[in-house]
């Protein structure tokens, strides 16, 4: 057993345009570092990471995090990789934001349709503006648009501002995430671990809840 299934796991699926830096946002969250040049995600890349916040040190969560690919190509395959998701970041490019937008509006709407941001199976929707050190555009603008987004959506749980090179507001972004996770949902995991039948059982109750 590796050391990652000792913890409660929880999925995370991040969507967005391509080239947003969903990616980058990934890849400093995980391991703290951030490159120039990062290669377009085909499907979708998976990794984990146990995280804790600094207020509760000894809650430690396995985060499976999917960063699924941008291009229109793949719209048709994304839908299987937020499936059973328990909170979907949902990326535009603060650099370029009426584009990019426009296409995370898409994405939860995509959601808000497959019902995957209903209450009862509980994904957070977590609208996050990425390269946020190459805005240069009006401030107040940018608000108004984001406060226009989640005034149509009502699933938005939060706007958060992300710089992947500078490493500023991704751990804030995390530490909302886990803190945001139930004991409720860290006991039923827990009930859970180690009987292979029941996790099953309580994995496809939440697929079948996801797709109806």
């Amino acid at each position: 057993m590796s050391e990652n299934k000792q913890y409660p796991s929880y999925k995370v699926v991040v969507l967005g345009e391509s080239s947003v830096g969903k990616t980058s946002l990934v890849h400093r969250f995980t391991s703290n570092r951030f490159d120039t040049r990062t290669s377009n995600t085909i499907g979708a890349a998976f990794t984990t990471k146990v995280y804790s916040t600094p207020d509760k040190p000894d809650r430690k969560i396995n985060l499976e995090i999917w960063d699924t690919a941008g291009q229109e190509r793949y719209r048709s395959l994304t839908p299987m990789y937020y499936r059973n998701a328990k909170t979907a970041l949902v990326c535009f490019d603060m650099s370029n934001v009426e584009s990019t937008l426009e296409t995370a509006e898409f994405w939860i709407q995509q959601l808000e349709l497959n019902n995957s941001s209903s209450a009862e199976n509980g994904v957070e929707v977590r609208l996050v503006g990425t390269k946020a050190d190459l805005f240069k555009g009006n401030k107040a603008d940018l608000d108004a648009a984001v406060r226009g987004c989640m005034a149509k959506h009502n699933v938005i749980a939060s706007y958060d501002e992300t710089s992947s090179k500078l490493n500023d507001g991704i751990a804030q972004l995390f530490t909302k995430i886990v803190d945001s996770i139930s004991d409720e949902y860290i006991r039923q995991y827990s009930e859970n671990q180690g009987d292979d039948n029941g996790m099953r059982n309580l994995l496809s109750s939440r697929e079948m809840s996801s797709c109806c």
